[in-house]
């Protein structure tokens, strides 16, 4: 069985925030970047990463959803939520994309109401509660990618 990961962009305030995903996202094997509501984003910061990850475009979270699951995939929410296990403690064990929230506000009732799961990210610093939302992609794509290779 492959087990593909792919990484869900909505409501990301950024719009530059979309090339440095894509190049994490090429980097860790993504199979495919989806975006959701504007097509449109900057590709600076994806150093060519962009001709080398399929991107997929939806008008809604429900049509996106609707296409994660017909590959059956699971959908993991990364926020502090009630429920949420530390990344690198969850059991990835089948295909899965990733929903990140919006830069300020995390997710939304709306992202988090398509999750089947939610991660966090344990920090050990005291002086944020947040990272870039590349930078959790990183580190959250790191992980999977630890579980399928």
């Amino acid at each position: 069985m492959v087990i593909k990961s792919y990484v869900v962009v909505h409501n990301i305030a950024k719009r530059h925030n979309v090339g440095t995903l894509a190049r994490s996202a090429t980097a860790f094997g993504v199979t495919e970047l989806i975006l959701v509501g504007r097509r449109d984003f900057n590709a600076f910061g994806s150093h060519g990463s962009t001709s080398h990850l399929p991107f997929r475009h939806f008008h809604s979270l429900l049509d996106a959803r609707l296409f994660i699951k017909e590959r059956d995939c699971d959908i993991c929410g990364v926020e502090i939520a009630d429920g949420a296990l530390p990344v690198n403690e969850h059991p990835f064990k089948k295909s899965t994309a990733f929903l990140l929230g919006n830069e300020g506000t995390g997710l939304s009732a709306k992202e988090c109401e398509i999750c089947d799961f939610f991660v966090y990210i344990p920090q050990y610093g005291s002086g944020t509660a947040s990272l870039n939302v590349t930078v959790a992609a990183s580190i959250v794509l790191h992980h999977f990618g630890g579980n399928r290779f």
